[in-house]
């Protein structure tokens, strides 16, 4: 379980990492797409996980975690002068596919309700055509 001060430490790296690719403080133009997500940190506050998100294709993402992999000890001495901890932990960068994994299922769930639209369509219109062919029936046997 996460405590406070994991928490928070997450967070203030997270919002001056963020502020870093903002400013254009990490000069390689292979991170000008990336998203900050989250930041977790270890129990120990030694490592901060930063998982991230790439406006682009895959090898954007591979270049961009390459990118962010090398700057990170300029980062991390960034975040020394910043962060008001005895430590600074050793900053690692994961590729978050949750954004691409909920856009999937969103167009998924959009395709589903799509069919079962054609579907209803499709049922109502057979019930018509079937309603109209037992009145013609009906009407035929009135007429007898």
């Amino acid at each position: 379980m996460a405590t406070k001060r994991m928490l928070q430490l997450a967070e203030q790296i997270r919002e001056h990492i963020a502020l870093m690719l903002v400013r254009g403080e990490i000069a390689d133009p292979r991170v000008r797409q990336v998203t900050l997500n989250s930041v977790k940190m270890s129990p120990d506050l030694q490592v901060a996980k930063i998982y991230f998100s790439v406006f682009g294709d895959a090898p954007q993402r591979k270049e961009a975690e390459k990118a962010l992999k090398n700057a990170a000890g300029f980062i991390r001495r960034e975040l020394g002068k910043v962060l008001l901890v005895r430590y600074i932990p050793a900053l690692a960068f994961y590729y978050d596919d949750s954004v691409e994994h909920a856009v999937r299922i969103g167009a998924l769930i959009s395709k589903v309700s799509d069919e079962i639209r054609v579907d209803e369509a499709n049922r109502s219109n057979q019930v018509e055509t079937e309603t109209e062919k037992l009145e013609e029936h009906k009407n035929k046997q009135q007429h007898k």
